[in-house]
């Protein structure tokens, strides 16, 4: 009798299913193994065009895979399903991982299910989980690895929230753990509560690198725009997208570990993963002394230090952090306190929460300042050569405005509404200073306010809205404000080139930060 044909055995499991009859995956993959490859496919698409729930993992208990003898389940993960069992031969009790979706795996959750076993298989450390075995066993992967018998920090964390002590040491050993896997070219990019087993002792073991970064990984299996990690815990550049993140996204998420241990709950939430990382990419944390009161500030420093969004003012290692509360369990002055006032001006002035947002603005930019700048040169000239100021004045900023809405036109191709939740506040800032430079306009010619007070004044509504900006954007913009205030008493002492020193301050303020957006987005080019 010949083998029935992959679309019989198709069309027989679809004919059950629409009788309402029992139809396990599973049993047809173990009745038909020449087809299990287009089966497992068939299987995999249906529960993803299917309105019903996905077909749950079979029940391993009490089965064999190579060795392992499955005694019961202890935990399902996004990726696998870990099981108590037993390793023949040597007796020996393991937690033996199973890729979760079994037999209806696809190639490439497969592939990152070994890559997670070979990443954590390379490290040797006593606060990371160590592998024993890896292999594969009528269709099903897995790997065994010690069995942490304790409960998950996040468990743990509700009950031991005032033994600050206890934590630090917690936190500071799983940073050197961090960094040991740093060193060997794995970055974990999924640290959180949940990863994290605590032994009898309450010492903290690392598991599930079912996220990590290995050097000996396929890129493209992170895809641009691709959010991956918890995002509670994950740091901004993560929740951006971004294509590649470094050893400092593991940084930020012991931080972000060490904050919900001190405040019993994360440093950004909502309602739904969408809040969670708008929260993440746009709000400060709350400051963790508001939240627990007599907490020591240099522990606080640290924490806040440690989660900060711009890269380069964060820990640049795990060790760093780990040295740091090292220090304070020591009764030692920490690093970050040894800061001096006027660096840490310097990196609050510098930060940028929005920089990938306006990168492409930076040709834009440059154009518009040159336009300012030609625009109130002309109004000096033929204030020199005393032509009226209807010609002198009013005519090059209406020229100005007209060019100035053409550029923006041009660059946002044919739209000014804004688009995204960065934009928007900018949008906000500079419509009302148009709207009151309207009116101070409007006031001159009805002769309310005499024309050479109209450079004082436009001087100091442009430094408020670049002050306004800087607590949005970059923060040198609030160093822009201060230098209109200036401006504004030079037009008030020297009226007859007001022209050119206002002209000057919006072509400086706006090369800056074009320029400033041209090299961010040079670096983001380059090769990681």
């Amino acid at each position: 009798m010949s083998e029935p044909s992959l679309e019989s055995v198709i069309a027989d499991f679809i004919e059950q299913k629409e009788a309402g009859l029992a139809t396990d995956p599973y049993e047809f993959l173990d009745r038909y193994p020449q087809h299990a490859d287009e089966l497992a496919l068939f299987f995999r698409n249906q529960d993803w065009i299917s309105s019903a729930e996905p077909t749950p993992p079979a029940d391993l208990v009490g089965r064999t895979l190579g060795p392992f003898r499955i005694e019961s389940e202890l935990a399902r993960g996004g990726m696998g399903v870990v099981y108590r069992a037993t390793q023949e031969g040597l007796g020996r009790t393991v937690a033996l991982k199973v890729i979760n979706t079994g037999l209806l795996a696809g190639a490439e959750e497969r592939r990152r299910f070994r890559i997670e076993a070979e990443a954590a298989a390379s490290l040797d450390h006593p606060a990371i989980v160590p592998i024993y075995s890896i292999g594969c066993e009528e269709g099903w992967d897995y790997f065994a690895m010690r069995l942490i018998e304790g409960p998950t920090l996040q468990s743990w964390i509700d009950q031991h929230r005032n033994d600050i002590p206890r934590i630090c040491a917690i936190v500071r050993d799983l940073a050197r753990a961090v960094q040991y896997a740093h060193g060997r070219g794995v970055i974990h990019r999924d640290l959180k509560p949940d990863n994290i087993l605590l032994d009898e002792n309450e010492n903290p073991h690392l598991t599930d690198f079912g996220l990590a970064r290995w050097h000996r990984g396929d890129a493209s299996m992170t895809r641009s725009g691709q959010v991956l990690g918890t995002p509670h815990y994950m740091s901004p550049q993560q929740a951006s997208g971004v294509t590649e993140v470094d050893h400092r996204a593991d940084v930020y998420s012991l931080g972000a570990i060490l904050y919900a241990l001190l405040a019993g709950r994360p440093p950004h939430s909502g309602n739904g993963m969408a809040e969670v990382l708008r929260s993440v990419l746009q709000d400060e944390p709350r400051a963790l002394r508001s939240l627990c009161r007599g907490l020591p500030t240099p522990l606080e420093r640290i924490c806040h230090r440690a989660i900060r969004y711009d890269l380069n003012t964060r820990y640049q290692t795990a060790d760093e952090l780990a040295d740091d509360l090292q220090r304070f369990l020591d009764g030692e002055p920490i690093e970050s306190n040894n800061r001096s006032i006027v660096r840490r001006m310097v990196e609050e002035i510098d930060r940028d929460r929005h920089q990938s947002q306006f990168l492409k603005w930076s040709s834009s930019l440059w154009h518009i300042g040159i336009i300012i700048m030609v625009s109130h040169g002309t109004i000096y000239l033929l204030r020199r050569f005393d032509q009226p100021d209807s010609i002198a004045y009013w005519v090059p900023r209406l020229a100005m405005m007209i060019a100035i809405g053409a550029r923006i036109l041009y660059a946002r191709g044919g739209s000014l509404i804004p688009r995204t939740v960065a934009e928007r506040p900018v949008w906000s800032i500079w419509i009302g200073y148009l709207t009151t430079l309207g009116c101070v306009n409007a006031l001159s010619l009805a002769g309310v306010i005499e024309t050479q007070s109209l450079f004082p004044l436009t001087s100091l509504l442009s430094a408020f809205g670049f002050i306004a900006m800087a607590g949005h954007v970059w923060g040198v913009a609030g160093l822009f404000g201060l230098g209109f205030v200036a401006i504004a008493g030079l037009c008030v002492w020297m009226p007859s080139t007001a022209p050119l020193w206002f002209g000057s301050m919006w072509l400086i303020s706006l090369g800056t930060l074009a320029t400033h957006y041209r090299r961010a987005g040079n670096l983001e080019q380059l090769p990681k």
